[in-house]
């Protein structure tokens, strides 16, 4: 029986094998910066049945831009940098099969860090395993 462990490292091993270009990494879990170009993955569920079902997000952080608007500094989503990049990604993550797994992209959101003065696309992946 297949993990959601085994699942976040098949996909940071396609991912790997066709790296975005980003200024940062890619991450397992958790970032370790909030000031670069990272990508993460993370899992929700993976079922234990023959044939099982899992549910991964891969994430696409870009830093905000800083821009002068009326003599106000204000941080905005680096558009450009989140569309270059999530295209990249789309291209690896839209439909990939070999004989441990398949997956294809369930979900596609922009979603805004304010911590970490950040925005992100979000993929929802959705991974089916052979045991």
């Amino acid at each position: 029986m297949k993990t959601v462990i085994d699942g976040k490292e098949w996909i940071l091993e396609l991912l790997n094998a066709n790296k975005p270009a980003i200024s940062g990494k890619i991450y397992i879990d958790k970032r370790i910066t909030t000031n670069t170009e990272d990508i993460v993955i993370n899992s929700l569920t993976m079922t234990g049945q023959f044939m099982q079902n899992g549910v991964f997000n891969v994430n696409c952080y870009v830093p905000n831009v800083s821009v002068n608007s009326a003599g106000t500094i204000v941080q905005v989503p680096n558009k450009k940098r989140l569309k270059e990049i999530s295209s990249q990604v789309v291209e690896v993550l839209k439909y990939h099969a070999d004989p441990k797994y398949n997956l294809s992209i369930e979900n596609i959101a922009q979603l805004e860090e304010t911590n970490e003065n950040a925005n992100y696309i979000n993929f929802r992946v959705s991974l089916n395993a052979f045991n």
